[in-house]
């Protein structure tokens, strides 16, 4: 990247982007909200800032059209699902992994969180001056695990509770053939379509990560397209099966977009 940025323009202001805004205000960076209705006039036209996307995935497309014409290398999309397809029209597009839990007044960092591309130093930089724990992947095939490893993080904390009625801790307890099928079948799967290989200890990783959340529930799975929904997609390209992730949605009612 040229230059470093001057603002930081922190666009969909949830859980995610509240904690990314306070982390850059507490380490000097200017950031400028931009919500559904306002802030886009700057976000789109500033020289000088970096855009930091924090829209869920289903809100990510519309996000990326309001943005046309600003370089790719100027925008940081920090999704945790399968956005790559999104993404393809934007090279040069940072990412971002999200690893902290925020739900109002709870906050727990489970694993440093991961940015890569041109603006991706700096981001981490001014985040972890700001307090938060993040780190710069620079090499892509590095992100790649990370992002795989991911994947199986997602794609057991929503879809399995939402159908069961379990929190997370129970539906480990309970049903932990299920889970660990889940999980495996996403990461190994994410792995091969990304070409890297999995992390041999990604399960052990996985469940002593998830300890301080155990209490997580949901009433109702999101996001299927860009998680559950994209590992059996992806499945099918590769000419592989994912049936504890197809079991789940087809329970669920998705039928191919949620």
């Amino acid at each position: 990247m040229p230059k470093d940025p001057v603002r930081a323009h922190v666009i969909g202001m949830g859980e995610v982007g509240r904690r990314l805004a306070e982390a850059l205000e507490r380490a000097g960076v200017d950031v400028v909200p931009v919500t559904r209705h306002d802030g886009w006039d700057g976000a789109r036209t500033d020289p000088s800032s970096i855009r930091i996307l924090c829209m869920r995935e289903q809100d990510l497309p519309a996000a990326l059209e309001m943005l046309d014409g600003v370089p790719p290398q100027r925008v940081v999309a920090v999704q945790n699902g399968w956005i790559r397809p999104l993404l393809e029209s934007w090279p040069g597009c940072g990412r971002g992994l999200i690893w902290f839990m925020s739900k109002g007044g709870f906050f727990n960092e489970l694993r440093p969180s991961i940015v890569t591309g041109p603006s991706g130093a700096w981001l981490a930089g001014a985040l972890t001056r700001g307090g938060l724990h993040v780190t710069f992947a620079e090499d892509p095939a590095q992100f790649a695990k990370l992002e795989a490893d991911k994947m199986g993080f997602n794609c057991v904390v929503g879809l399995p509770l939402a159908i069961h009625g379990l929190t997370l801790g129970r539906y480990l307890d309970e049903r932990p053939d299920e889970a660990r099928a889940v999980f495996t079948e996403a990461i190994e799967i994410c792995s091969r379509a990304l070409g890297v290989d999995p992390e041999p200890d990604a399960w052990t990783r996985f469940v002593r990560t998830i300890e301080p959340i155990r209490w997580v529930a949901t009433s109702k799975a999101k996001a299927l397209d860009y998680r559950n929904g994209a590992v059996v997609r992806l499945a099918r390209s590769l000419g592989l099966a994912a049936p504890a992730n197809e079991s789940l949605l087809i329970a669920a009612g998705w039928s191919g977009r949620s």
